[in-house]
């Protein structure tokens, strides 16, 4: 990742588009009273697969900030609230 350097993050501290990805799920949920799929965080983040979707909602898992389910469509709970 040139160009990129957190080493200044603690483990628990979201990254500048992990902190965006989290956002926008706990407006999406507000909103909505459900998560986004798949699709609609893909398109909303800009990234061109599914597993980069996958890839960044298991950091925000590994850090604490929302719990997934697995075989769940639209699984995902959130922990902490971000200011």
């Amino acid at each position: 990742m040139a160009g990129r350097n957190y080493k200044w993050l603690e483990k628990d501290m979201l990254t500048p588009r992990q902190l965006k990805l989290f956002k926008y799920l706990v407006a999406y949920k507000k909103k909505h009273e459900i998560m986004p799929k798949f699709d609609e965080i893909r398109e909303y983040m800009n990234i061109k697969s599914k597993s980069g979707v996958y890839q960044m909602l298991g950091y925000i898992e590994w850090k604490g900030y929302i719990k997934r389910y697995p075989a769940h469509a639209r699984a995902i709970t959130i922990l902490k609230e971000v200011a």
